[in-house]
């Protein structure tokens, strides 16, 4: 994840090859409920990423302020109802999962996390850099200033811009990698 990016634009024709990557990513039964809404205005980025952090907190921030100069925010869209109408459908129904409480997974937001790592892989294809963030603050009017429909929902936001520095920041700078032998286990726990 990069947090500092440098004011280099990022051309349509890059994120229309991000968006292609992420709407490949497989989803449950083929629903395809994953959207995207894209903004590239620098004065709605500085916005928005006002909006959802606290006060001060990119400007302050030695590690994070970079983000300010994020040149595409990209937030994949969670629509629930699209995998519970795709479930009620004649080769679906007999699942029985019309309802959220029906699934064991709500895989509207799996496949909207399978998308985002689709396009994050693309990022790195393409020389760009990536941040991921969950939206903490500033929901309501976040949905406003996105005009999303009822039931809609981000599943947060990713800022992408060409990278200032390969430097690590934030948590990887301060924890090391878990080892292999300590997060994968064979046969049983």
């Amino acid at each position: 994840m990069h947090r500092s990016f440098t004011n280099q634009p990022v051309g349509m024709e890059e994120v229309n090859a991000l968006c292609e990557a992420a709407l490949r990513a497989p989803s449950a039964g083929f629903t395809q409920g994953t959207e995207f809404v894209i903004v590239r205005d620098p004065k709605r980025i500085h916005t928005i990423l006002e909006l959802i952090t606290t006060q001060g907190w990119l400007t302050n921030s030695a590690s994070h302020k970079g983000l300010l100069q994020s040149q595409v925010l990209l937030f994949p869209i969670v629509n629930p109802q699209a995998y519970l109408a795709r479930y009620a459908e004649p080769d679906k129904i007999k699942s029985g999962m019309t309802t959220e409480e029906a699934w064991p997974q709500p895989y509207w937001l799996v496949d909207a996390s399978f998308a985002t790592m689709q396009l994050l892989l693309k990022v790195v294809d393409l020389g760009l850099g990536a941040s991921f963030m969950g939206i903490y603050h500033g929901t309501e009017q976040l949905l406003e200033l996105l005009a999303l429909p009822d039931g809609y929902s981000p599943l947060g936001i990713l800022c992408i811009g060409h990278p200032m520095d390969a430097q690590l920041t934030g948590s990887p700078s301060r924890r090391q990698r878990r080892s292999a032998t300590t997060l994968i286990h064979f046969e049983r726990w």
